[in-house]
């Protein structure tokens, strides 16, 4: 039985001379909202807002903004939902168009472990699968979701035993998202702390890609991707053998 060393291993073995069409796939993908894992603002500026206030007494800063043009209220009112809107609507194209484009970047990562051919062009080859892909999406999430308002921890375990469900489906295109995760919730039995045990392995790799501002993850996220495509791998040939 394989570990977290040895998964990492037939990953980079896959990747070698192939880092440039990982690193390019899996970017793309991951802008379209893809990922190997089917089931994915804030408030600093307000914050420092509040703190930068408490050095005002509260007519000065109500005179602050007194004195700003009605006009620049409007231009910056527009502004802002103009973004936002956009923000909204790539989130709904990101979570639509990725769950097609996840089973895409699976089926590349299943090309490059077992050395295949495998282009960028195949985190499209699934777009067939738009409504099964997506209904895997919202179920796993819907299921997940429910489990996690019980407590964290149960959330956390039936995310990892439904992990595979991706995998399942772009290799059986002719199966239910109920039953690719019904066989992944099987086969993950004795497995889930394996695949916890690999994530954890690379927690070096990802203080790296922090401490580089995420442009680390360039190369960690194809690397991961390419390691747990391997222990998939394993775990489907010991299932279905």
């Amino acid at each position: 039985m394989n570990k977290a060393g040895d998964f990492r291993e037939r990953a980079r073995t896959a990747l070698s001379g192939r880092w440039a069409s990982a690193v390019g796939t899996t970017l793309l993908a991951s802008v379209l909202g893809g990922s190997i894992f089917v089931s994915t603002g804030n408030g600093a500026g307000f914050t420092t807002l509040l703190q930068n206030k408490e050095n005002y007494t509260g007519n000065d800063f109500d005179q602050i903004f007194q004195q700003i043009p009605i006009a620049a209220w409007v231009l910056l009112t527009g502004i802002i939902m103009g973004i936002v809107t956009i923000m909204v609507i790539w989130t709904l194209v990101q979570f639509f168009v990725g769950s097609f484009v996840s089973l895409g970047l699976i089926q590349y990562n299943l090309n490059l472990i077992d050395g295949r051919e495998a282009t960028v062009g195949q985190i499209f080859s699934k777009a067939s699968m738009f409504g099964k892909a997506l209904w895997l999406r919202i179920r796993m999430g819907i299921v997940v979701f429910l489990w996690t308002l019980l407590l964290v921890i149960p959330g956390i375990i039936m995310s990892y035993a439904y992990s595979m469900a991706g995998y399942i489906m772009t290799e059986n295109p002719e199966i239910s998202a109920k039953e690719a995760m019904k066989i992944s919730k099987q086969m993950m039995k004795g497995n889930k702390w394996r695949l916890f045990c690999l994530q954890f392995s690379f927690i070096g790799w990802m203080i790296l890609g922090t401490v580089t501002m995420g442009i680390g993850f360039l190369w960690i996220n194809p690397y991961m991707n390419a390691a747990t495509t391997a222990f998939y791998d394993e775990i489907s040939r010991e299932e279905f053998q």
